[in-house]
């Protein structure tokens, strides 16, 4: 049985000490140790926990390199069997850890994702899927939880806003991109672990209480950028040629629409994000050939991509 102390929580926080104190006073008794990426912030963190978490260690970084570039450098201190990644805008309840360990104590499991909540009650996520378009949703995003999703199961990829993995089975097939910054390195890195041969799984036992973008902002241009870009990149990546191909092939098209019926500030923030993605695409081809292939892209694809979003919500 993996025990608490063979574990190390992972928080990111970027001008986030307001965040902090509920995020840490809820992990620090659950027994794990505890990594903090403070990703060059202009606020009190540094202070913070200097003050009142000497215990913490702390990893600075000299800029701002996201979500992602964060769990990179941390994934480099970390010297325990698995590593969890939690927000800094979650909190977790208690027993969460245990819950986590328990579902990911299978050597073939290498990722459990945990039941999240958002403050008021409504489910944040049950685990994440990909639509056959290639685009990943939380599961049971908004719903009331009535129990719907309280048994465990296998699921496409781990929302990296509560989830744990096993250490050296990240390591084995690359780790976190840092060039994600923010946004589907969860579903690029599950997509990975799963053609690598691992399981992906859930556990409603692992609660917490998540604020869904209280750093950025759901539905933001800056939310745009790089859900858009990081999606291109993961199919590129992970999927079948034939996926990947119409996704990067239908998006100008889709973009044009947007231009028309939706808004123009966010149809210009799209052509941004395709224009960084083909400035991107050589080195993704370069990764697409090194990712570890043990179970066939289509295989992968069959088993776990869906057709639509049930609730027509997109959440990465």
């Amino acid at each position: 049985m993996i025990a608490p102390s063979d574990a190390t929580v992972v928080i990111v926080t970027w001008n986030g000490a307001q965040l902090l104190p509920a995020c840490l006073d809820s992990v620090l008794p659950q027994g794990a140790q505890v990594v903090v990426v403070d990703n060059a912030s202009a606020d009190d963190t540094l202070q913070l926990l200097n003050d009142r978490y000497p215990g913490v260690r702390v990893v600075r970084s000299m800029s701002n390199s996201g979500f992602a570039g964060g769990v990179a450098q941390a994934l480099a201190v970390v010297d325990t069997p698995i590593t969890v990644l939690l927000n800094n805008d979650a909190t977790a309840r208690d027993g969460w850890l245990r819950a986590l360990l328990e579902e990911v104590d299978s050597p073939e499991v290498a990722a459990v994702s945990s039941k999240l909540l958002l403050p008021d009650g409504l489910l944040n996520s049950a685990g994440g899927y990909v639509t056959h378009d290639g685009y990943g949703h939380d599961i049971g995003f908004r719903e009331t939880d009535h129990g719907q999703y309280d048994a465990p199961t296998e699921v496409m990829y781990a929302c990296g806003a509560a989830a744990a993995f096993r250490t050296a089975a990240l390591r084995s097939i690359g780790g976190v991109d840092p060039r994600f910054f923010l946004y589907y390195e969860d579903v690029d890195l599950s997509w990975r672990l799963r053609l690598a041969g691992y399981s992906v799984r859930y556990s409603p036992a692992a609660v917490a209480v998540h604020q869904h973008s209280a750093s950025t902002g759901a539905g933001s241009l800056l939310h745009t950028y790089y859900t858009e870009r990081n999606r291109l990149a993961t199919l590129v990546r992970c999927a079948t040629a034939g996926l990947a191909c119409r996704a990067v092939l239908r998006y100008p098209l889709t973009t044009l629409s947007v231009a028309l019926f939706e808004s123009r500030a966010k149809a210009r923030v799209r052509v941004r994000a395709y224009v960084a993605f083909l400035r991107w695409l050589p080195h993704l081809l370069a990764d697409r050939r090194a990712v570890q292939v043990r179970v066939p892209r289509a295989q992968v694809q069959q088993q776990f991509l869906t057709p639509r979003c049930p609730t027509g919500q997109i959440s990465q």
